[in-house]
């Protein structure tokens, strides 16, 4: 098979070319338009490609490997075209790509291509009616290589799946997809996380949502996509009756914002999979999110994992699990939901609510003996498949037996957290540890004083504790230091609450203090000592 060019265009398939000087897709009515120079590529003995062996093609009648020769022919076609297309861009050919150029999955990712690498590869896959699924992930594509690959799916409508994620698209790449997709009725899953999308691209994303007619995989993880966007977003919703898959993680979408994206979920039908993971829903946003549940049919995998829900938002959530008979699959993890929403979920679903649950994801969320107990009766009656976080044995506490050490780099937030729990004051606490009334506390005091509440620290532990709460240096903490130190503490939780509002990438900070504070609460709820 020889690819001539006609006039300085190399013709590709009916009605679409490509120049050979710029690479640019042609109409045919474009082509006279172009001034270029008349050269035949394939035959011209001064190019580099004229020394590629041209695939010979022959017919073979009632052949069992007919079929493998014209996949290799295939592949050589595809082979020899994009050799020609890196020569007349001067791109060095990828071997990679070589490889996989007549398969059904092409896979570019975490190849330093550039747009200038992008487009050979466009060009080659313009003809080729094999690939099925490209895959252009963290190539370093920017608007001019989106360009291409725009060009590309305007010429080719074989293509179903499209990666570009994790490159430098950006408002303008936002708003050059919202102008494809809006009538693109070839692709059905797009994959274009981490671009760097804020709130004010949202509008071009939101389009894209409203109006295509195909698209049933949408991914749109890791930007910046705040308030403004989710409303946007909850708006295209309330009007798509195709998509199926929505990722949202690691955005921004709390408050006003994650009102009124539930509100859309609750008019759309078709969506199956939502992932909100790593957002902020908080409060507001779980108690919009928990009447849309009430409601929605559609829904059966949810993903609300690390959203700052605690056990009086998850409690506004359950409100419409109970009510809802889609959702098969929840993530709830690396949420401050407490031991109090464990056993809330798993009651509710041995009380027959949340008939369709079947997975239920609580990572790092801490349970006790009686949930462990009531979860054995429960898959004894019905599937259940739950993962959860550290199981703490209080029925081995209750028998005397010695209760594991802990080791923190923080016994500041265990000795306050016990005050807390056990509703003190702080001169309470002083006098129940003070026991040779000298109206201060020792190391000794202390040691003795945690491990009689079965919250033994370890030596290091211990060692920080003093040091952090002797604040003149004299070996002994007095009422003073102890007041310092609290006011402290909790201005200490106030900043890291604020700061996983403003940025989730704080949130680990904030979920790793809830996880030790939730561990001192229960850990008090089977101890009678320190009491007022």
């Amino acid at each position: 098979m020889e690819v001539q060019p006609v006039n300085g265009v190399l013709d590709l398939k009916a009605g679409t070319s490509v120049c050979i000087q710029c690479g640019e897709h042609l109409r045919n009515d474009q082509k006279s338009d172009n001034n270029l120079i008349s050269e035949n590529l394939a035959t011209s003995s001064t190019h580099p490609s004229s020394a590629i062996a041209k695939p010979k093609v022959s017919l073979v009648v009632d052949d069992p490997y007919a079929d493998d020769d014209e996949e290799e022919e295939s592949r050589n076609t595809n082979q020899l075209l994009y050799v020609r297309a890196c020569t007349m861009f001067r791109v060095t050919p990828s071997s990679h790509f070589l490889h996989s150029v007549a398969d059904i999955d092409v896979s570019m990712d975490h190849r330093p291509l550039g747009d200038s690498g992008i487009k050979p590869i466009a060009t080659t896959l313009v003809t080729n009616m094999t690939v099925k699924r490209l895959s252009l992930a963290w190539t370093g594509m920017g608007v001019e290589g989106l360009g291409h690959v725009i060009d590309l799916l305007q010429a080719n409508t074989t293509i179903k799946e499209l990666n570009i994620s994790n490159n430098d698209i950006g408002p303008v790449g936002a708003q050059r997809l919202r102008d494809e997709f809006v009538r693109n009725s070839s692709i059905i899953a797009l994959d274009i996380t981490g671009n760097g999308y804020r709130d004010d691209d949202a509008r071009f994303l939101a389009d894209i949502i409203q109006e295509n007619t195909v698209l049933k995989e949408l991914r749109i993880g890791k930007n910046s996509l705040g308030e403004k966007a989710a409303d946007c977003f909850g708006q295209a919703l309330g009007h798509n009756s195709t998509l199926k898959n929505l990722d949202l993680s690691w955005n921004h979408i709390r408050h006003r914002g994650a009102i009124t994206f539930c509100q859309g979920i609750q008019n759309n039908s078709t969506l199956e999979t939502l992932n909100l993971s790593w957002n902020g829903f908080g409060l507001e946003g779980c108690h919009e999110l928990g009447k849309a549940l009430k409601v929605n049919r559609s829904i059966t995998d949810l993903d609300l994992s690390a959203n700052r829900v605690n056990f009086d938002c998850f409690k506004l959530i359950l409100r419409g699990l109970k009510r809802n008979n889609s959702v098969i699959t929840l993530k709830i993890g690396h949420n401050p939901i407490t031991t109090d929403g464990a056993m809330a979920i798993l009651q509710a679903v041995c009380d027959d609510r949340c008939k369709s649950l079947v997975y239920l994801d609580m990572a790092d969320v801490s349970v006790d003996g009686e949930f462990l107990s009531l979860l054995s009766r429960v898959q004894g009656r019905r599937r259940l498949v739950v993962r959860h976080g550290t199981a703490l044995r209080h029925e081995d506490l209750r028998k005397g037996e010695a209760p594991v050490v802990l080791d923190t780099d923080d016994p500041l937030t265990i000795l306050f957290e016990c005050v807390k729990t056990r509703n003190l004051r702080l001169i309470d606490l002083l006098r129940n540890l003070d026991k040779d009334g000298s109206d201060t506390l020792s190391r000794e005091e202390l040691r003795r004083g945690l491990q009689e509440i079965d919250i033994p620290l370890s030596q290091r532990s211990l060692d920080i504790l003093m040091s952090r709460l002797d604040i003149n240096r004299d070996g002994q903490v007095d009422f003073s230091e102890l007041q310092t130190r609290y006011k402290e503490h909790i201005r200490r939780i106030a900043r890291l609450h604020r700061d996983a509002d403003v940025d989730l990438k704080n949130y680990k900070n904030f979920d790793r203090l809830e996880q030790l504070r939730e561990m001192v609460r229960v850990r008090l709820s089977f101890s009678t000592g320190l009491n007022r």
